[in-house]
């Protein structure tokens, strides 16, 4: 389990990079402002949701080590209402882009890849 929290801790360092950069563009191309928006909203929810996952997964296996049987989900809810709680931010607000909020829904799963062949490369593997 060493590995997946080594991974999940490298995704959210640079899903924090990516935040502190977009929040940096946003300062700098005021108009520009509701693209950036969007992608923090998006990257803030889509960090959360990636957390929640690992942590939820971190509860399935030990759930799955014990003989206990109490059952354990992966709480698919809990993260859906997430993403359309920044949608529905997006849409509500006109200084907020959409489309930037779902790309940074998705960004820090398709990041979850690159920096996770990163770390085992470095780590050796």
């Amino acid at each position: 389990m060493n590995d997946l929290s080594s991974i999940v801790n490298a995704v959210t360092r640079a899903t924090f990079f990516l935040l502190s950069g977009s929040l940096l563009l946003w300062v700098i191309f005021p108009e520009q402002r509701p693209l950036f928006l969007g992608l923090i909203i998006g990257l803030a929810a889509g960090l959360f949701n990636f957390r929640y996952l690992h942590i939820k997964i971190h509860q399935v296996s030990e759930s799955a080590a014990t003989s206990g049987g109490k059952r354990v989900n992966f709480g698919f809810l809990s993260r859906l209402s997430i993403s359309l709680l920044a949608i529905m931010l997006a849409v509500k607000f006109d200084q907020i882009s959409i489309s930037f909020t779902v790309i940074g829904l998705f960004l820090v799963q398709v990041l979850a890849v690159p920096v996770s062949i990163f770390v085992n490369a470095k780590e050796g593997k």
